[in-house]
């Protein structure tokens, strides 16, 4: 217990006391906030060989004391536990790169393993202080090639069923209105024929008889002339 005590001290005064790992103050060539390339890696260098060193029940009671722990150890601890048993054993470590914008200072390191090489990325902020840890892997291009191409093939999947759900959706639609015009259909079909309405007989036309009409008519032309109707003779008679 002891010596995994003595180890959890030295993570976080390497984690918290980032500068004390550069040695005492910066040279004439420092670059970045004071300090060199050389000085910034050096804390990456030192973390990571804590980690490599420690085994699997270290690093599992570290995991159980978190509340003495602060959160960016914790995080690398965790990030490291995640990826431990994909890297094989230790070779060496890589480049160095370090960049500076806006009072931050992030520094990546590469560690080279037999089966997989990792990226050990420290932020500091303007007073030199650790302010993340990160721990990724490094993948090959034909690993990073695949995930692109499943990247890819999800993202047009989900397109073409999307439309494909659209398609149907729309005939559905198409459905929907025939099955309400059937239904209208059926329902007038149902519904009693209005009862059809009878036409009004004709009104009679009184037949009135030839001979009567025209002796009436002679009567009145007699009368009117003040001659006999014997003097009358009818030769036809046209109804308009």
């Amino acid at each position: 217990m002891t010596k995994i005590k003595k180890k959890l001290l030295l993570i976080v005064s390497l984690c918290l006391l980032a500068v004390g790992v550069f040695g005492c103050g910066s040279d004439e060539n420092a670059t970045y906030n004071g300090y060199t390339v050389d000085q910034l890696a050096a804390n990456n260098t030192g973390i990571l060989d804590e980690l490599v060193a420690m085994s699997d029940d270290d690093l599992a009671m570290y995991q159980t004391m978190q509340d003495q722990i602060d959160a960016a150890t914790l995080k690398v601890i965790n990030s490291w536990v995640d990826i431990k048993a994909e890297l094989g054993d230790f070779v060496g470590y890589g480049e160095v790169s370090v960049t500076e914008a806006n009072g931050t200072t992030t520094v990546e390191q590469t560690a080279n393993f037999t089966n997989r090489d990792i990226k050990v990325t420290f932020v500091y902020d303007k007073d030199m202080q650790v302010e993340d840890i990160n721990i990724d892997k490094v993948y090959t291009l034909g690993e990073t090639m695949t995930k692109a191409a499943m990247n890819t093939a999800m993202g047009m999947g989900t397109v073409f069923v999307m439309l494909i759900i659209i398609s149907l959706i729309i005939s559905c639609f198409t459905l929907i209105n025939k099955l309400q015009s059937k239904a209208e259909n059926k329902k007038a079909a149902a519904a009693p024929a209005p009862a059809a309405v009878e036409a009004a007989p004709a009104p009679a036309v009184p037949q009135t008889d030839d001979l009567e009409l025209v002796a009436v008519i002679a009567a009145a032309i007699a009368a009117a002339t003040g001659t006999s109707t014997d003097d009358f003779v009818v030769r036809s008679i046209k109804r308009r």
